[in-house]
């Protein structure tokens, strides 16, 4: 998906939180945390995360097996370039809830197109 297509998506800001590094030396192992706190009435059943500017732009996909109220999740991905990265979650009535944040790299590192 790309830049373009994710700003026409109409994202719930509410209870969504991408953390970020807004500076990384590399663009090997940037750590994200991803924070969600679905409306009342409502659970979270899936998320990803894009980098739009990547080679493989979908970072990652998570279905949640039980669908959750909240959920709380950190890992590392790589990045090719300095750019905004995206995380859309799909809610149990079918909309999306999300948020975006831009991180600037020093060096990249997907020189391989990987």
């Amino acid at each position: 998906m790309d830049t373009a297509a994710l700003q026409q998506l109409k994202l719930r800001p509410e209870g969504a939180r991408l953390e970020l590094e807004p500076l990384s030396d590399t663009g090997n192992a940037i750590p994200i945390g991803i924070r969600l706190q679905a409306p009342p009435g409502l659970t979270i059943e899936s998320f990803e995360v894009f980098a739009p500017e990547n080679p493989v732009p979908r970072v990652i996909k998570i279905k949640l097996g039980t669908p959750q109220a909240s959920y709380k999740f950190d890992t590392r991905m790589r990045l090719g370039i300095g750019q905004d990265v995206w995380l859309v979650a799909k809610l149990s009535d079918g909309s999306l809830m999300g948020d975006h944040a831009p991180t600037v790299l020093t060096s990249s590192a997907c020189f391989d197109a990987s």
